[in-house]
């Protein structure tokens, strides 16, 4: 009996110091004893902020009918104050995204409050940035084509509703084939609005279209050269397609190729001005057009780069042929170690020949060496850039001499 009752006594006095042991440690600090303050101890909560939830549903105009898996956008409407700035709903521009269920519908929860502009977007649908953009290249004023975004009032603890009309854009498709009939597989295709858009002004900037996956106004073409692109603004388009190919190193070390675009517009031509505009309407679909691409129209244009004043042979550089009429036309080349230099896939006209990073150093493939020339170590000659005008006919162009300066 005796030694139960000792057993517990001993037991309380555990009890006791254990008690007081948690008193001392959730006890506030005294004096200069470095701790947290009270009121920021270790699990204190943060007040959570009160939100509102969006809903609502987006239709296509020329059916009537819910748009299924479309995506929805808001966006701050007072974006320079912070207002709307949404907790775990993307954080898009001061907003959130979300998509469309099977029926059409879309609900965004935790937004916080504030005014939001709401657009949708879906493949084969008209952004709401596009149709801004023709309405101010019709001269519609600003702020009345603001006024008339579609806006949402997001209050905390409560739900907002909003429904959405979105504009089925039209297509264009066709196929594309090289000069003997065969298809042209694995092509860039792009639609070029004619003229292109205009840029939006400052008070409608705000207004963002959702990202949607595999929106686009270019198609890659398949095994049979067939292509389409739709979503297309209401409009005249030149239909361009884009060939890449290597222009050499010109002085970048390897694997930082110089690349030549060959742009050629429907139905043929490689330029622009040439090119033979596409009309297409809102929800109409071309899929008659046909764009043939004849590489046997096209030249090389070849020469040598040598020093003005020394036997040193220029061994590097860039070489560029810009078309004197067409800004996006320009070809590109490079200066092999002999001197050398050949610029492919030449349309004929009238072009300007630039030459510049030439250094008497080789192109070692390890960088850029001085002046851009891409030669290992220092040392070696630079030269000044080079320009002169040059023309193309109906044949290649050779034995071009491009006499260099060495810079001092």
């Amino acid at each position: 009996m005796l030694k139960a009752v000792q057993r517990l006594v001993i037991l309380v006095l555990i009890c006791v110091a254990a008690a007081a042991v948690a008193q001392q440690t959730d006890a506030p600090p005294q004096g200069n004893v470095e701790g947290p303050p009270a009121q920021v101890r270790q699990g204190a909560e943060t007040p959570a902020v009160a939100t509102g939830s969006v809903t609502g549903t987006v239709i296509a105009q020329d059916t009537s009918r819910p748009v299924r898996f479309a995506e929805v956008l808001l966006v701050s409407a007072a974006p320079a104050s912070g207002q709307g700035a949404g907790r775990g709903g993307g954080g898009f521009f001061g907003g959130a995204q979300a998509r469309t269920e099977v029926d059409g519908s879309f609900e965004m929860t935790d937004v916080a409050p504030g005014d939001y502009y709401v657009t949708a977007g879906a493949p084969g649908y008209i952004s709401e940035r596009e149709l801004l953009q023709i309405a101010v290249a019709a001269g519609a004023d600003p702020a009345d084509l603001l006024a008339r975004v579609p806006m949402v009032h997001v209050m905390a603890d409560s739900t907002s509703s909003i429904n959405l009309t979105i504009q089925r854009g039209g297509v264009l498709a066709g196929r594309v084939f090289w000069e003997d009939g065969s298809p042209a597989t694995g092509v860039m295709v792009d639609a070029l609005p004619n003229p292109p858009p205009a840029a939006l002004p400052a008070s409608l900037q705000a207004i963002r279209s959702p990202n949607v996956v595999g929106v686009t106004s270019a198609s890659m073409t398949d095994d049979r050269g067939s292509f389409r692109i739709p979503g297309l603004v209401a409009g005249d388009y030149l239909l361009v397609a884009q060939l890449q190919t290597r222009g050499g190193f010109g002085g970048f070390g390897r694997g930082q190729q110089l690349v030549s675009t060959i742009r050629v517009y429907a139905p043929g031509t490689f330029r622009k001005a040439s090119a033979k505009p596409i009309t297409v309407r809102n929800a109409e679909e071309r899929d008659d057009v046909r764009l043939v691409i004849d590489l046997r129209g096209l030249h090389t244009v070849s020469g040598v780069a040598t020093s003005a004043s020394s036997t040193q042979t220029v061994a590097s550089g860039r070489v560029t042929l810009a078309d004197h009429t067409d800004t996006s036309l320009q070809l590109m080349g490079s200066i092999e170690p002999d001197g050398s230099f050949h610029v492919r896939y030449v349309p004929p006209g009238s072009y300007t020949l630039q030459i510049g990073g030439a250094s008497t150093q080789v192109n070692s493939g390890f960088g850029r060496g001085r002046g851009g020339g891409g030669g290992s170590g220092s040392g070696g000659t630079t030269f000044q850039p080079f320009t002169m005008p040059v023309t193309v006919t109906d044949s290649d162009l050779t034995g071009v001499a491009a006499p260099l300066t060495a810079l001092q």
